[in-house]
């Protein structure tokens, strides 16, 4: 645990700027709720109808995004296309959270608000510590490149690591695809 506060205050600024990133999503995802709240009243009443028989998975979708973006940064695409899907999740956290809201009242936002905590949170808690890692292999390879110093034995390091963050968000979006849902999905309740 101090190691990883230590990790966080060395990327204080990076640490800032995504969680910028983050909130203007939020923010906008809440604006176009609010614009959207009439068109999804059918949709999430389906959804909220159907939620026990719903499938919901996030192994695959974060796996094939993480390894992208990671093949990616070792030609500098990695970086803006990682901030541009931060922008995405803050987006639909932001829009998930005023439609369940303004559709179900209070009793919608607690629903929401468990739903983010069990899925969202740690995701994005080590979103952060693969975004560092990200930049840092894009640094390496420029610096690499350009200035020509060796930096293969720093991206050997920072790709294990990438591909360790990789394999522990597999394996709890594993646990979330068969315990977590069913927790998420006991909570139907509160959409009724």
């Amino acid at each position: 645990m101090k190691k990883i506060s230590m990790q966080l205050k060395k990327q204080k600024n990076t640490v800032l700027f995504l969680a910028i990133i983050l909130i203007c999503g939020i923010l906008i995802g809440i604006y176009f709720g609010n614009i959207a709240k009439h068109t999804m009243t059918n949709t999430i009443s389906n959804y909220a109808l159907n939620i026990k028989e719903q499938s919901i998975h996030f192994t695959i979708p974060h796996f094939t995004i993480l390894a992208l973006l990671f093949v990616l940064s070792f030609i500098g695409l990695g970086i803006p296309l990682a901030i541009a899907y931060l922008f995405y999740e803050g987006l639909s956290i932001g829009f998930c959270s005023s439609i369940f809201s303004i559709l179900f009242g209070l009793k919608g936002f607690v629903y929401v608000i468990v739903f983010f905590i069990l899925t969202k949170i740690p995701f994005l808690l080590i979103y952060n510590f693969f975004f560092n890692k990200i930049i840092s292999i894009t640094k390496a390879i420029i610096s690499w490149i350009i200035y020509k110093e060796n930096k293969k034995d720093l991206l050997v390091n920072l790709a294990l690591g990438c591909l360790i963050l990789i394999i522990i968000i597999f394996i709890y979006d594993l646990f979330l695809d068969f315990l977590g849902i069913k927790l998420i999905k006991t909570l139907s309740f509160l959409l009724n």
